[in-house]
């Protein structure tokens, strides 16, 4: 029988290097354990493997542990383990369990990579992995790069198996005769990325068998896309500037679509990266380089700051000594309003800007505070808390305690530009006397 192979993206694996395998034990790292094992003497390579143990099922880590044991003692490859407590981490930080693995595995795969002189990290994302993701990020808005999907080379990851599908590898593993994990919560609808998988997937392959193929097209079109935005982007940059800045002139002119990619290099240059880079932070640096104003910041959170002195625009980190600290609840007076950490709230009852409220609804005082624990918004059909809120519009840990919270004696009534008391908020037909509360970002 003809020897089963499978296709490696070998020109992303740097030639006579130190790699180091992301191993979980499930069919996709053991294929790519193994297959980089038999190109190892045609491409110069030395492989170190590494397993992290997520906490997410504990009555399984022992056995898959073993089981990357015997696959790196048959392959004479070292292998590193790691151990993390993964839900903690995720109820501490607000995470979803998803995004909480991530960041304890790749914090994990990096300092190995370090310790043991790794040159690159290998993943064994595949092609279904890849559509997946596209289809994720569409549903959640994302822009090109987004619809990009899954990079093959991101940094010191690089994803081999990118090419390869679910199936191919399912064969390579049986032809080999190698043993593999298998998570039965893959097999559940219980997230996005499943439901995807199980449910969406299928559905789309009726109307194209290929449909996985269309995707991961569709993505590299979206990534030559982008390419080419980020490539005009730094044309329009000049040499010789302040590493994190720009002329304000540059926001002002140039296309929509460069704006967001203007904003991602100074934001990397400065040293943010982009994950500080949604919607809405976008929009205010943009207003702010517009604007008349000489001077004025707006705070991206996490310690940044975008600022504006005359005609340039600086991405910055704040000092220590800047850092605003969660104030007191401040009562709200009509038609005074109030600055509150980069925000103006103010309470408006006979001017109709803002979200407006049913006065009979209403408990004086009304006041503006930062999120307390429990806190919890109306909905028709019941409530959700604060917290959930802004895990789910992705508002980063470090900025949620300096939105806005307006509040009377019976509860919450708006959270900043996120939501508001849907049960006391007032409906186009509504005739009743009104109150209306406005909050909005402000550059201070």
């Amino acid at each position: 029988m003809k020897e089963q192979k499978i296709q490696l993206n070998t020109d992303i694996i740097p030639k006579g290097g130190r790699i180091l395998v992301a191993l979980s034990g499930g069919a996709d790292s053991v294929c790519l354990l193994h297959a980089l094992h038999g190109a190892a003497g045609e491409l110069g390579l030395e492989l170190r493997a590494a397993h992290y143990i997520h906490g997410i099922r504990p009555d399984r880590a022992a056995e898959e542990l073993a089981l990357v044991r015997r696959l790196c003692a048959r392959l004479n490859v070292a292998l590193s383990v790691g151990q993390g407590d993964v839900p903690a981490y995720a109820g501490t930080h607000g995470m979803g369990l998803e995004e909480a693995a991530r960041e304890l595995r790749y914090g994990f795969l990096r300092r190995t990579a370090a310790e043991t002189g790794c040159c690159a990290i290998a993943v064994a994302h595949h092609r279904g992995d890849h559509a997946e993701t596209v289809l994720l990020n569409l549903t959640r808005g994302a822009g090109l790069a987004g619809l990009g999907g899954i990079p093959a080379v991101n940094g010191d990851v690089i994803r081999p198996l990118l090419g390869v599908s679910r199936r191919e590898i399912e064969a390579y593993d049986a032809a080999h005769g190698l043993e593999y994990a298998v998570d039965a919560t893959n097999l559940e609808p219980v997230c996005g990325r499943n439901r995807i998988r199980l449910e969406v997937m299928p559905q789309l392959r009726l109307l194209n068998p290929d449909a996985e193929g269309a995707l991961v097209r569709a993505a590299a079109h979206a990534r030559e896309a982008q390419d080419f935005i980020m490539q005009s982007a730094r044309a329009l940059l000049p040499a010789g500037r302040v590493p994190g800045s720009a002329a304000r002139q540059c926001l002002r002119d140039c296309h929509p679509a460069l704006r967001r990619a203007l904003l991602a290099l100074l934001l990397d240059e400065a040293g943010a990266g982009t994950g500080l880079l949604d919607e809405a932070h976008t929009d205010a640096v943009c207003r702010l380089a517009a604007g008349e104003r000489a001077s004025g910041w707006v705070d991206l959170g996490a310690g940044w700051t975008a600022r504006v002195d005359y005609a340039a625009l600086y991405i910055e980190k704040k000092e220590a000594s800047e850092a605003q600290p969660v104030r007191a609840p401040v009562a709200l007076t009509p038609g005074q309003p109030v600055c509150w950490q980069g925000w103006e709230v103010c309470l408006a009852p006979a001017v109709p800007e803002g979200t407006a409220f049913r006065a009979a609804g209403l408990e004086g005082p009304v006041v503006v505070r930062a999120r307390l624990p429990g806190d919890r918004v109306a909905f028709p059909e019941g409530h959700k808390t604060i917290k959930k809120i802004m895990i789910d519009r992705k508002i980063p840990v470090k900025t949620r305690d300096r939105i806005p919270v307006v509040c009377d004696n019976k509860g919450v009534l708006l959270v900043g530009d996120l939501e508001k008391d849907r049960r006391r908020a007032a409906g186009k037909e509504d005739t009743e006397q009104r109150v209306y509360i406005c909050c909005r970002r402000i550059d201070i």
